[in-house]
């Protein structure tokens, strides 16, 4: 069966990332094996009506499960795999282990399985969490270790079995559905913004603001790409500060009630780099701060029905 006609499967497809990559796979006219732990789809009927959700199957499936793992990837026979299922910076400070299960386990789970059923392509989620930053100049929290590690894990199955993976590292990522997390602050300023509400953001950080619809393109770009090896690249090497968001959000509302905190949230120290990101997926349209916030606010405003 030829790749382009075997169904993309999209691990943590009802978090946030991945209902707008869901809603991307499904205009690109490819079939989508959606799985999560809950099925849930409230998230993907914010950015994709449910009209246009025939072409999606949905699985419940726990990464951390072995077994249940090797019947998902078994059962489906996907083209390629695009890996998101994890537990972010708050839920691995409440339970380091469950995170380490789902972060980790669940990693090599994905990798073992494509093995086995001879999946040859997974793209999967870092993070920019994963760089080092700080006095130690490591990762800054659990979340980060766990991700660096899903990076060399990734590297292994290519040297030892020659999986191709591509590793993407999102840094901040806003838009509509993004709900959970340390930086979702941005996204609840914009909402808050688009409904007049009083908000104010709980740190001042500098890194790179991604647009979901955005990053949701690039994901959906790289099923149809091919290459070779295990690589890891940012997505956008573009940088704001808090203080760029807010000139975005009140350039779109004047008068919005959104201030931030003194609080200063640490950022990487290493540069970053999307060049192996372009070589393997071309050129594709970028999403200014600016104008990310205008389609967020506008969104949030229309589902609210003030559009």
């Amino acid at each position: 069966m030829a790749e382009e006609s075997r169904p993309v499967l999209v691990t943590g497809a009802t978090g946030f990332i991945g209902s707008w990559i869901v809603a991307a796979l499904v205009r690109a006219g490819r079939a989508v094996v959606a799985a999560d732990l809950h099925t849930a789809s409230t998230r993907l009927d914010q950015v994709l009506p449910p009209k246009d959700q025939q072409n999606i199957r949905r699985v419940s499936c726990d990464v951390s499960d072995t077994a249940a793992v090797h019947r998902l990837v078994t059962e489906t026979a996907p083209g390629a795999v695009i890996h998101l299922a994890a537990l972010q910076i708050p839920a691995c400070r409440a339970n380091p282990v469950l995170c380490a299960q789902v972060n980790v386990v669940g990693q090599v789970n994905i990798f073992e399985a494509a093995r086995q059923a001879g999946v040859e392509k997974i793209v999967y989620t870092s993070s920019a969490a994963a760089k080092p930053r700080g006095p130690a100049n490591a990762p800054a929290n659990l979340y980060g270790v766990f991700k660096k590690t899903d990076e060399e894990i990734a590297r292994i199955f290519w040297e030892e079995h020659g999986i191709s993976s591509l590793g993407l590292r999102p840094y901040i990522v806003y838009g509509v559905g993004r709900d959970d997390g340390e930086t979702s602050a941005i996204t609840r300023a914009m909402r808050a913004a688009a409904l007049g509400e009083r908000y104010q953001i709980p740190f001042r950080t500098r890194g790179c603001m991604e647009y979901a619809s955005e990053v949701a393109d690039i994901f959906s770009r790289t099923a149809e790409a091919t290459w070779e090896g295990a690589l890891v690249s940012d997505l956008t090497t573009q940088t704001s500060s808090i203080e760029d968001v807010l000139e975005a959000i009140h350039a779109c509302v004047p008068d919005a009630r959104i201030t931030a905190a003194d609080t200063v949230r640490v950022a990487p120290e290493i540069g970053l780099d999307n060049s192996v990101l372009a070589d393997v997926i071309g050129d594709w349209p970028r999403v200014s701060l600016r104008e990310g916030t205008r389609r967020t606010i506008a969104h949030y405003r229309s589902l609210a029905g003030k559009a």
